[in-house]
């Protein structure tokens, strides 16, 4: 799934086309109508929330969009040659200079400024990691409504905090020397803080970067190591020689990977 430095990343390549009049706009048949509607209009914004895309528009329609696991987008030149079949295609929005085309995502709304303002997932998301400035305290308040909860699961619950995906999620724990099956009340503030000063930065350098998902030093990267822990069970953690270990965590059974030495 998407993390949420993909998604700012995407972004940033979409904003190309914010003020070029949309000379086509094709989706799904469910939204036909709305989408005949925003031609002639134009992008006047486009923001993300965690791992959610909103293209905002000069018309009635803002235009939502997940990726989900498997969603991807390109951004182009009109008439781009596709790095996917057309029958993968979602969404596309053309103008004279540029076309974007997303694949696979399952999410796809065209909300109207009401519909957007009591949409029922957008308004539970917690603060966006990404976001400046980021609120702390207010992630804090969420994460100590469930006391009981582990750390690994509630960083992944989008209510809580928005942005964070399963390769960060274990990463951050990693580096922030906690234990992913430690409770969030066993938890410091100061713990959990240090969760975001590791993430944030790591994160941030992730919207400049295309390609798999990397944290660790360059010194110790190679084609089969990109990161600290994650998908690392059963071999040497970078830092004590333990064998990093795997366990699933929350009611999806997410991966979550650890050093039992190091994260205590």
């Amino acid at each position: 799934m998407a993390e949420g430095h993909a998604v700012a990343r995407w972004a940033k390549a979409l904003r190309v086309l914010i003020d070029e009049p949309l000379t086509a706009v094709e989706v799904t048949q469910r939204w036909q109508n709305q989408a005949r509607q925003l031609v002639g209009e134009h992008l006047t914004a486009v923001d993300t929330h965690g791992k959610h895309l909103l293209l905002r528009s000069s018309g009635e329609f803002t235009i939502h969009c997940h990726a989900m696991q498997y969603g991807s987008w390109q951004i182009g030149e009109p008439g781009q040659e596709l790095r996917k079949e057309a029958r993968y295609v979602r969404l596309r929005l053309r103008t004279a200079r540029h076309e974007a085309v997303f694949f696979h995502g399952p999410v796809v709304e065209f909300l109207t400024d009401d519909e957007l303002a009591t949409h029922e997932k957008l308004n539970a998301l917690g603060p966006d990691i990404l976001h400046e400035p980021f609120d702390r305290a207010e992630v804090l308040r969420r994460l100590r409504a469930e006391p009981d909860r582990p750390i690994g699961d509630a960083i992944l619950d989008q209510r809580i905090i928005s942005g964070i995906g399963n390769i960060y999620k274990s990463e951050g724990l990693f580096l922030a020397g906690i234990d992913p099956r430690h409770t969030v009340a066993e938890v410091s503030d100061e713990a959990v803080n240090r969760i975001w000063d590791a993430l944030i930065p790591l994160m941030q350098e992730g919207t400049l970067r295309y390609g798999p998902t990397t944290t660790l030093p360059e010194s110790l990267r190679t084609q089969s190591d990109r990161g600290w822990v994650y998908r690392r069970q059963g071999r040497p953690c970078f830092r004590c020689g333990e064998r990093i270990t795997f366990t699933r965590q929350g009611e999806l059974k997410r991966a979550t990977y650890f050093c039992p030495q190091c994260q205590r």
